[in-house]
């Protein structure tokens, strides 16, 4: 009786596992998007998530105060890595003879929200500027919050991936200018 108990046990346990849909796993579009044109060399020295960012799940914003994650559709590395990547590839690589600049910060927002009228994006990077050489704890040349958000094409995380890839663009163009002007 044991050894059926068990046997029907362990075959229930299987078929649950047997029916998970599998992960897919998601990153930016690291294809430079061109548009930022920086006068200076810019490096991202180190990128942060706050701590409801640091999952690998795709974060959604259901209201102001509830927050869920997609049951399946992950990064595909952690936050921080995808963010600096995109962002050094769209800054491109250094030349020689002009002013390097490291940018470090915190990813305060990266997520989808839900909204009455479809689905929107929004990216939050709280950056400091600072000379290459000088480390962290250096008095900065701009410390500044940028933000930026867009509708999404659809409700799913292939849009919303793509248009968080849009934002980091945006950003970068807005980075790049700031650090031109220091």
């Amino acid at each position: 009786m044991k050894r059926h108990v068990l046997l029907l046990t362990t075959l229930a346990l299987l078929a649950g596992c047997a029916s998970a849909p599998p992960t897919r796993y998601y990153t930016l579009d690291m294809t430079a998007s061109g548009r930022a044109e920086p006068v200076v060399n810019l490096t991202v020295d180190r990128i942060r998530p706050t701590e409801a960012l640091a999952r690998k799940q795709i974060l959604v914003k259901k209201s102001p105060t509830e927050i869920e994650y997609y049951a399946v559709d992950e990064w595909a590395a952690g936050l921080d890595e995808l963010v600096a990547e995109k962002l050094a590839a769209e800054f491109g690589p250094k030349e020689e003879g002009r002013k390097t600049i490291a940018v470090s910060g915190t990813i305060l927002a990266f997520e989808q929200l839900d909204r009455p009228d479809g689905v929107e994006v929004r990216v939050k990077l709280d950056l400091a500027l600072r000379e290459e050489n000088d480390g962290q704890y250096a008095d900065p040349l701009l410390e500044k919050t940028y933000e930026t958000g867009q509708p999404a094409a659809g409700p799913n995380a292939v849009a919303v991936v793509t248009a968080l890839s849009k934002c980091l663009e945006e950003i970068a163009v807005q980075l790049a200018a700031d650090a031109g002007a220091l």
